[in-house]
């Protein structure tokens, strides 16, 4: 009996397609390619059979929709370096060391460009009035159209939104109310608290992380001073630099800079 049991599980699976399921005539079409004769005394036992034969495959669809893998969704993650990444719209993620993000793919072409993040990404945002883009943290809910901005996590208890361009709405998750940021304006959400504070720019020191590899010095303070804002110069231009800052504000690197190829470099307004 248990061999023509397993006989017919293996026929039922067989023939099994999502919504199209009829084991009772799975069952028939199986007992009459077979010559197996029906009997009133084994309704109740084909009743068992058939109710399990059932579960067992529903069982099996609830967990392959469990396990599955979402082949949809794509995770991308910086270990050591900065990666540079491009969106299906074409922004532009920056992800600085030991963070990560993740977008389902068809969603974000279809429907709405909506990111999560873990630690500290910049983000360059292709302009469209129809789709916002969303930017959700552990403690940050960031809404744009399209602008340049950098959200910082990497602290447990603390998030920032900077505003390099155009203009952001930032909420924190913990409440609803919202402020506006602006060029140049920066906003600090703490944990427990429901409304982002802003900060002005003087009291934030802007801190960078940079890698030159045999890098001509002209091209290093170039870099920089697109970075930081400024205007840096040197008569010492054609020197090259090979060094790594990681969170370092540009005075400490100007001043190891100097120190290391032995120049003077001097800091202007643009």
């Amino acid at each position: 009996m248990k061999e023509l049991e397993n006989k017919c599980l293996r026929f039922v699976l067989h023939y099994y397609q999502k919504d199209k399921l009829d084991t009772p005539k799975a069952l028939k079409a199986f007992k009459e390619k077979n010559r197996i004769s029906v009997h009133k005394h084994s309704s109740f036992r084909t009743f068992l059979f058939t109710s399990g034969a059932a579960a067992i495959i529903l069982l099996a669809v609830a967990l392959h929709t469990v396990l599955r893998p979402d082949s949809e969704r794509t995770v991308i993650t910086a270990h050591a370096q900065r990666v540079n990444y491009l969106l299906p719209d074409s922004s532009l993620l920056t992800l600085y060391p030991y963070s990560s993000v993740s977008f389902c793919k068809q969603t974000y072409q279809n429907d709405r460009r909506e990111i999560q993040m873990k630690g500290k990404v910049a983000f360059t945002v292709r302009h469209d009035e129809t789709r916002p883009f969303r930017v959700l943290g552990r403690l940050t809910q960031t809404v744009v159209l399209g602008t340049q901005f950098t959200v910082d996590e990497s602290r447990q208890d603390t998030a920032s939104v900077q505003v390099t361009t155009g203009k952001v709405r930032l909420t924190s998750l913990q409440g609803t109310e919202s402020v506006i940021l602006t060029k140049g304006m920066t906003a600090q959400i703490v944990k427990g608290e429901t409304k982002p504070r802003v900060i002005s720019q003087k009291q934030e020191i802007r801190k960078g992380s940079f890698q030159f590899e045999n890098t001509p010095l002209s091209q290093v303070l170039e870099q920089l001073s697109r970075y930081y804002q400024v205007r840096l110069t040197t008569q010492a231009s054609d020197r090259r630099l090979t060094a790594r800052f990681e969170e370092r504000s540009l005075d400490e690197i100007i001043e190891i800079i100097e120190k290391v190829l032995k120049v003077k470099i001097r800091k202007e307004k643009p």
